[in-house]
């Protein structure tokens, strides 16, 4: 087992060059996983019920996420996502159907930013809906997940896919066989270490080429949540549970940019219309993502649920 770390001597600071910084192999220490920066002593310490039951939270001084503490283990992360409904095949393959607006809008997105893309690695591609899409809209696509029931699953429909838990293992693509996008959709929220995947991400991109994100962004609401917990406790900790579900990060969309940003992306578009899954969401949703798309546009205030965002590696 292993806690997220990092090297003493290389705290994340921000590049906009646009190159990878050099990694120190040195003596580590707790970061938050979210924005990769060093535990302060004065963090905010939380006990929160959630979708994984009560467990300890942190607070990020530095990007204001809500993040696990302890120890991250791939082989019990994996034993997890299976006990999950959307880590079983049928009620994975049920969930394809269900996302499909969101992997429209996503392919739509590219085809926008990304009108040249041919082949395209799916991050945590779970049974395949995402690739599916992508394949009967003309594109290569292959992934990669930790559940070797999914990867499986998707090598039989004829994806090139490998069991992976983190991007530096990932080996069907490399910086000397780029791929032209990299997606992550309902996926960064479970990595450890979001800086260190989205430099592994960098490496496997080609120049100018493009990293899309459906990213969950409900930390306004576990605020909210704490808020209210005095003078209503049980819609407090329904509200917190079903903003964090079995997240290991729950992330303001803005510090998110930032963190994207330091990783050397440049961020192309931000739509938090094209992460509502689908035209079946509850009313509720529906209303959430409707008010989220317009605060944004008018007033940079994101006030959705998630959002997608389209973020280019620079040409060298």
């Amino acid at each position: 087992m292993s806690v997220n770390t990092m090297p003493k001597n290389s705290v994340s600071t921000p590049n906009f060059t646009g190159k990878r910084p050099p990694q120190v192999a040195v003596e580590a220490f707790p970061i938050c996983p979210a924005c990769g920066r060093p535990e302060q002593q004065d963090t905010t310490r939380l006990r929160i019920d959630s979708a994984r039951g009560k467990s300890s939270w942190a607070k990020c001084n530095s990007c204001r996420a809500y993040y696990l503490t302890g120890e991250y283990d791939t082989a019990a992360e994996a034993c997890h996502t299976v006990d999950m409904p959307w880590g079983q095949m049928q009620a994975g393959v049920r969930l394809n159907d269900f996302k499909k607006r969101m992997y429209d809008a996503a392919l739509a997105g590219i085809k926008k930013h990304a009108p040249d893309a041919k082949k395209i690695l799916d991050v945590g591609c779970s049974f395949g809906g995402f690739l599916m899409e992508a394949r009967n809209q003309g594109y290569d696509g292959s992934g990669v997940d930790i559940v070797p029931e999914a990867v499986d699953y998707v090598q039989q429909q004829g994806f090139a896919a490998e069991k992976c838990g983190s991007l530096e293992h990932c080996q069907l693509f490399s910086d000397k066989n780029p791929v032209d996008v990299l997606a992550v959709l309902d996926a960064h929220i479970y990595w450890p270490n979001q800086p260190a995947e989205l430099s592994a991400a960098w490496r496997l991109i080609k120049p100018g080429g493009l990293l899309v994100m459906r990213v969950i962004t409900k930390s306004h609401f576990v605020s909210i949540g704490r808020v209210i917990k005095p003078i209503a406790p049980n819609f407090s900790n329904q509200l917190i549970r079903r903003s964090i579900g079995d997240h290991r990060f729950c992330m303001p969309l803005k510090t998110l940019l930032q963190t994207i940003e330091f990783s050397g992306f440049r961020i192309e578009d931000v739509v938090p219309r094209d992460a509502r899954h689908s035209d079946d969401s509850s009313i509720a949703v529906r209303a959430l993502f409707k008010i989220g798309d317009l605060s944004w546009k008018m007033l940079r205030c994101h006030l959705a649920p998630g959002a997608m965002i389209y973020a280019r590696k620079p040409n060298a």
